[in-house]
Formats: structure tokens, sequence, C-alpha cells
């Protein structure tokens, strides 16, 4: 599993658990909060109550219920509508029942069915008959926490005396509204705050997490032999890291490069160095003036060729060492295609081959030049390559097409460079770029350095373009490259 899920999803666990219980602990104080609310005003109410009862006493302190039972009556008769926030309140929920000294209910408003009873084991009658804050709580099913009456009392004095008790009952019903409409809010919160924490989380551990992502990416490009270049990251750690393993990178690539061209280079002029090496043992001895003038050509091609294949060498592996080009310059590529047709221009003549130029992305729609960013250098070599290479396989007397337009796909420039040569063998079609793999003249029998496309090659990648190599159609003979880059 990816990292940046696991991280999400354990962020996500363990932000959802502190939600929960957070909101339990919350949902669960929130039936507690109002009781104790509650609780206050009723202790009001009940010692309001006894002082009005204790203006209503006999010569002797006795208790007559008569005198208050009629006030009682007509109070829980009473019609009226009360809009309180989401209750419609139209009932009195509060009763009231008074005790004598001993403990027995006199009077009771909820229709008198405690009268008579004996309420003196009872906290709020036992405590308040010692001097006590009398409270107590009891179910009507001890299954359901809703069905629990709170009862607060209050004593009624006659002469500093204690001679009976008022206590108020209110059915925790009577608050359950306030408190489901404020569990169902907490709720409601809780999944939406959840919901935020979930959302803000998950983007955070992926702006944080992201950009191992885009070096993992670089990663594989440089694995797969891209010329990825190594992403700027946005944090100090990873950037630190980045830069690291591009310098391993280098380093390992350096190794193996150096070991690599060794080899080939080694490889390559052997057989030049060994034609060298003839040609001047056999000019010891004697013979013909022609012959003599053959094998000093031969040294000269074959010391020519050595050169060539250093030369270009050396221009490849500065390209190959490169992530992105030396310096970037706007560009008119028509006339760098032109001067070096120019420079090329004695070659043509030697072989007597006609070139021919059509320019349709010299101007664009405003009739200004066609520029392009680029190095300048290695297109120019690019560009020297591939002409180079349609001059030494066209025949003597052939015709050399070169055409610079826009691509049909992206709008860039397209350049195009045909000629009538032998065109590229099926078996030779997948390796043509590879290094140092070259087919053997026509005419001469030589092979070539097999650097200068794979220099194109590399410059292409470069400069984020593309090159390709084929064989002319429509039963034209020949080979066709067609350059391509981006405006």
């Amino acid at each position: 599993m990816r990292i940046t899920l696991l991280i999400i999803a354990g962020f996500l666990l363990f932000a959802g658990a502190g939600t929960f219980w957070l909101m339990r602990t919350v949902r669960k104080n929130v039936e507690r909060q109002y009781s104790q609310a509650a609780e206050e005003p009723m202790v009001d109410f009940a010692h309001l109550l006894a002082s009005i009862v204790e203006t209503d006493l006999g010569p002797s302190g006795e208790i007559d219920a008569g005198r208050f039972r009629g006030a009682f009556a007509a109070a829980y008769e009473r019609k009226f509508e009360a809009k309180i926030y989401d209750l419609h309140k139209t009932a009195i929920a509060t009763h009231v029942y008074v005790t004598g000294r001993d403990g027995v209910v006199l009077y009771d408003s909820d229709g008198g069915r405690r009268e008579g009873q004996d309420f003196s084991e009872y906290n709020d009658i036992l405590l308040t008959l010692r001097g006590k804050y009398g409270v107590r709580a009891s179910r009507r099913d001890p299954e359901d926490s809703r069905s629990t009456i709170f009862f607060v009392a209050a004593p009624i004095r006659w002469r500093g005396e204690v001679v009976g008790v008022l206590t108020v009952s209110r059915p925790e019903e009577a608050m359950a509204p306030f408190a489901e409409g404020s569990r169902a809010a907490v709720l409601r919160w809780s999944i939406a705050a959840g919901a935020v924490i979930a959302t803000l989380g998950a983007a955070w551990t992926y702006w944080l997490l992201s950009p191992i992502g885009r070096l993992t990416r670089h990663a594989r490009a440089v694995r797969m032999g891209g010329r990825a270049v190594v992403p700027e990251l946005g944090h100090a750690e990873l950037r630190t890291l980045s830069r690291a393993l591009e310098a391993m990178r280098r380093e390992l690539e350096g190794l193996d490069y150096v070991e690599n061209y060794v080899q080939a280079l080694t490889h390559e002029l052997k057989s030049p160095l060994a034609g060298i090496r003839g040609a001047a043992e056999l000019l010891d001895e004697d013979m013909p003036d022609d012959k003599r003038a053959r094998f000093l050509e031969n040294i000269r091609a074959e010391t020519g060729r050595c050169e060539d294949l250093v030369r270009r060498l050396v221009q490849l592996a500065a390209l190959e060492s490169r992530t992105a080009p030396d310096r970037i310059e706007k560009l008119d590529f028509a006339a760098l295609v032109r001067d070096e047709i120019a420079t090329l221009r004695p070659r043509l003549e030697a072989k007597t081959l006609r070139l021919t130029e059509e320019f349709s992305a010299e101007t664009d729609d405003a009739g200004t030049s066609k520029w392009i960013a680029g190095d300048p250098l290695t297109l120019q070599i690019a560009v020297r390559n591939l002409l180079t290479n349609a001059i030494d396989f066209s025949p003597d007397g052939g015709e050399i097409r070169v055409l610079l337009g826009r691509g049909e796909e992206d709008g860039g420039v397209e350049l195009r460079i045909e000629d009538e040569g032998p065109g590229v063998p099926d078996y030779a079609a997948e390796r043509i770029f590879d290094r140092f793999y070259s087919l053997k003249h026509s005419v001469t029998g030589r092979k070539g350095s097999g650097l200068g496309l794979c220099f194109v090659r590399q410059a292409m990648l470069l400069h984020g373009g593309d090159i390709r190599l084929e064989n002319r159609g429509s039963g034209a003979g020949g080979t066709r490259a067609v350059m391509r880059l981006g405006s």
C-alpha cells in the first residue's frame, strides 16, 4: 500500500476516533448539564413556595393544605401557550407536595396520589428535616433513564422550628427536547468538523508527500534511460534527498559511461589503426608511385576517420552528460539551416548534387521570422549531421530536398531532408540511432563513425523534440530525415 494512503488512512482513523470520543463525551454531558441547569431554579421555586406556605400556618404551626389546594388546582387548569425555541409548551410540568414534620404527605398537586404516604425515608424529606439540602432523583421505570423525576425540597418553618417540607418535582421529559436538540446539534457539528478535518488533513498530507511521487517518477524516468531533469521539490529535506540522488546517479552513470566509451572507442579504433599500420609497413618496400600514392591516401583517409570518430565522440559525450541545454536562445531556425547549407556547399558541388529549399515556416502570418528556443551550437551540429548523411549517401548528380515547415500536430518547426540514396534496410531500422551503429557506403564500402544520428537523437531529447528516419515511399528511392522542434 502506498505511504500516502497509509498516512491519510492513519490520520483519518485517529481523527475519527478522537472526534467520536469527543462527540460521545459531549453528548453524555449534555443531559447532565441540562439537569444541573434545571435544578437551580427548582431550589428557588421550592423556597419561594415554602415561604408562601409559612404565611398560612395555623396558630400552633400546623399546616392547612386546604388553604392553597384551590390555588394550585386553578394554576394547573390555566390555558396558555409558550413557544420556547422548538418547544411548544401548553401545560405545567412541575408538581409540588407538602409533608408534615413526620414525613407524611399532606398535599400533592399531582392529583393527590401521594397524599397519606410516608416519605420520611426519602432523601428530599429526610435531609431537609435534618437541616440539610434535600434532593433526590427517582425513576418511574428503572430501565428508562428518561423516566427520571427530580425532587428538590425546602423546609417550612414556624418560629424557627421545621414543621414540614415542601418538595418541587419536575420530570426529565420536560427538559428532553432541549437536550435532544443539543445532542443533535453536537452530532451535526461533529460530523461537519470531522469532514473538514479529514479533507484538510488529506490535502495537507498530499501536499507534503506529493514531492516524493515526483521524485519517484524522476527515478523511474532515469531508470528507463530518459533525460529527466531532477525536480525542484518544495521541502528542504526532499530537496537535499533529490540532489543527493542526482549526484549519486551522475557518479554511477559516469563510471559506467566511461567504461562503455573506452570499450567502444577501443573497438572502433582497431580497424582504422590496423589499416594505417598496414599501409605504413608497406610503404617501407619498393613499389610503383601510383601504388605508394594509394597507400598514402589510405593512411590519410583512416587518420581522418580516427579524428572524426574522436571529435564526434567528444561532442556526443558532452551532450549525453547534460540534463538540459547549456543555454537557451531565440533562434531563427531558417537562417540556421541556410548557414549550414552554405557551409557544406563545397561538398555538394564536389558530387554535383542539386539542393532544393522549401522554407514555408520561415515567416509566420504576421510576416516576421519564425523563432524557436534552443542551444544554437547543439542544433547547428545536429542539422549538419543530417545534411552530411544526405550528401554522403546521395549518388553523384542526385538531388537533396530541404523542407522547413510547421508540424500539423503541435504547430512546431519541422525540418525534412530527403535524399536519393539507397535508403535504410529493414534490418537496420531499429538500430539506426544506436551509438557506433553505421551502414557501409554503397560506393566507398566504408562505414561512418556511427555517432552522427546518435548525436541528433540526443539533441532532440535535450530540446524536447523528435527525430525519425524513414524510407521515401511512392516508388521514390532514398531516405527522409524528419526533425521536429517545438516553437
